[in-house]
Order: structure tokens, then sequence, then C-alpha cells
């Protein structure tokens, strides 16, 4: 029997993306924030970020099969102009970035890719937050190796 309170692809995933995606120009830009579900602060945010999310039910076959799916929201915000426009061509950067490290992605116990069906929330400003928002939409499962005794 596997343990399903075991299943966390949103914080496999932020530990893949942290230190992988990076923000700004020169030689060593700085690596972009990666937050898993519940985690993002509410004060004191970068100017840009990533929140992943779980998004919608988590499914299994039953308890003695060790495998599980569900989808997963990865929600970019950047911090809007100061006249309140959204600052498109770095936005895009940053997701030319996920966007490589994230086809057919296999991060040891979970396996991602986007969801077919809805690929990305377009980008949304909040004029009230002063963030923009734009949402993309991943599948996730299980991989052979997940709730498996690990070896040192």
């Amino acid at each position: 029997m596997f343990n399903p309170s075991s299943i966390e692809p949103d914080v496999a995933l932020r530990d893949f993306l942290k230190g992988n995606i990076h923000v700004g120009s020169g030689t060593n830009p700085p690596a972009l924030a990666v937050y898993s579900d519940w985690e993002r602060p509410t004060n004191t945010l970068p100017d840009d970020f990533l929140v992943i999310y779980i998004n919608g039910n988590i499914a299994g076959v039953g308890l003695e099969t060790p495998y599980a799916s569900g989808y997963i929201m990865v929600s970019l915000y950047s911090k809007m102009n100061d006249d309140g426009s959204v600052k498109k061509n770095r936005i895009k950067k940053i997701l030319e970035q996920f966007d490589t490290l994230i086809e057919s992605l296999v991060t040891g116990d979970y396996h991602y890719e986007y969801d077919a069906n809805r690929y990305i929330t377009p980008t949304a400003p909040n004029q009230s937050t002063g963030y923009s928002i734009t949402t993309l939409n991943l599948r996730w499962t299980t991989t052979s190796s997940f709730n498996t005794p690990k070896t040192s």
C-alpha cells in the first residue's frame, strides 16, 4: 500500500524549477523565486515569481497500486510597469525558459506535460496588486519510482 499523503507533485516541481529559471540581464541574472501551494508570502514579494498550485482532484486506481494523476497550475506573477502596463517581453522570456524545462519532464517520482485541452491562461493585469498573472496548466502522473523505498 502506498501513502496518499506523500503525493506532492507541486513540491517536486518547485524543487526542480528553483534555480533553473533566471530573470534580468547580465552575466549572472538572479533565479526566479518559486513557491509551491500555500508557501507564497504575503509581503516582500520579488518582482517576478512562480506559484505552483494543485488544480483539481488527485485520482488513482486504488491504494494497492502506487499510481496517481492530476493537474497543476503554474502561475507567473510579474510586477507591472509604473503606468500599469504589462511587461510582455519579460514575461515571454520567462515563459520560454519554462517551456524548455517542462517538455515531457520527469522529476524522479513525477512526469509533467502540458494539459492538451488548456495550455495557458493569457496574461491578465491586476491593478489592485500591481502584478500581472499568466497561468500554465499541466497534467502530472506518478512514475514507477513513486513511493518506493530510496536507497542511499
